[in-house]
């Protein structure tokens, strides 16, 4: 049985803005997502499913797009002791403590990303674009449950993944991730690779002020370390961290107003500005 509920909040995103969702759901069976797809293309609605809300936009005060949390079991299943089944609601945390114990290589350089890990494989989450790295690295495949077709489906990462940032999963979709099987490869480990990612994380991003992190996929720094500190009401790209936007502000409306500025920008010197926080109305 679906239950969608008209809400108020600030906690469905990291960068802490007050919306109300006319329409929010939470979805833990198959069966119930079909119901919310069914409903969504009766009343002409867009679905976005929602992990952690750290890499999530919402543009406007009133939220008309189904916002469906994902409140699936949270399962890991050791299939050996490098394989792993993992439900799309666990944090990539909890599956990058597990390799350390275990001497197995991952994707470490997520350890400062607070997303899970149906998330991550939405948004192909990895380094950056000259790293050529991603958590797909790991991945044997994907299995989601199709909405359109009302049926289960497991997909290998070269049919899932469709470029930087970017898989059949992202945005607004009627896909819903389930689990992934991935496989991590022994590996020697000196020191601690989580934590000496969180110290390059304290060193060189921004977490003064909420935030989502990077806001575009592709752009040229260049423009946007002219931006740095620039300052609408109370949200500003970020002094330290280029490409970063900071917020203590209730509302959206100064943070779209920013990244509107930086493509405006982009758009005068003929470069390419490409969102990568997804932007929810």
């Amino acid at each position: 049985m679906i239950k969608i509920a008209s809400l108020k909040s600030r906690n469905l995103s990291f960068y802490r803005t007050t919306h109300h969702f006319k329409n929010y759901g939470e979805v833990s069976t198959t069966d119930q997502f079909w119901g919310y797809y069914e409903w969504a293309k009766a009343n002409k609605t867009k679905i976005y499913i929602l992990g952690n809300g750290s890499n999530t936009l919402f543009a406007k005060k009133e939220v008309k797009s189904l916002v469906l949390k994902n409140n699936f079991p949270k399962e890991t299943k050791i299939l050996s002791k490098s394989q792993l089944q993992v439900s799309s609601s666990v944090l990539v945390m909890d599956i990058l403590r597990y390799c350390y114990e275990n001497s197995l290589g991952s994707f470490y350089y997520l350890a400062s990303v607070p997303a899970t890990i149906g998330g991550a494989l939405a948004m192909n989450a990895g380094g950056g674009k000259p790293e050529n790295i991603s958590i797909y690295d790991f991945v044997e495949n994907v299995t989601f449950f199709d909405a359109e077709e009302n049926t289960i489906k497991t997909l290998n990462k070269t049919e899932i993944v469709k470029g930087y940032r970017n898989t059949i999963f992202t945005g607004f979709t009627s896909k819903l991730i389930l689990s992934a099987k991935f496989n991590f490869p022994p590996q020697e480990i000196d020191g601690n690779p989580i934590l000496e990612r969180r110290q390059w994380s304290k060193k060189f991003q921004d977490h003064s002020s909420y935030n989502c992190g990077s806001v575009f996929k592709e752009c040229d720094f260049n423009i946007l370390n002219r931006l740095k500190s620039l300052q609408i009401n109370n949200s500003s790209f970020s002094s330290k961290t280029t490409n970063w936007i900071l917020n203590n502000s209730q509302s959206s409306w100064p943070i779209l107003l920013l990244i509107k500025i930086a493509q405006i920008l982009h758009f005068l010197k003929s470069k390419k500005a490409i969102l990568e926080v997804i932007k929810v109305e």
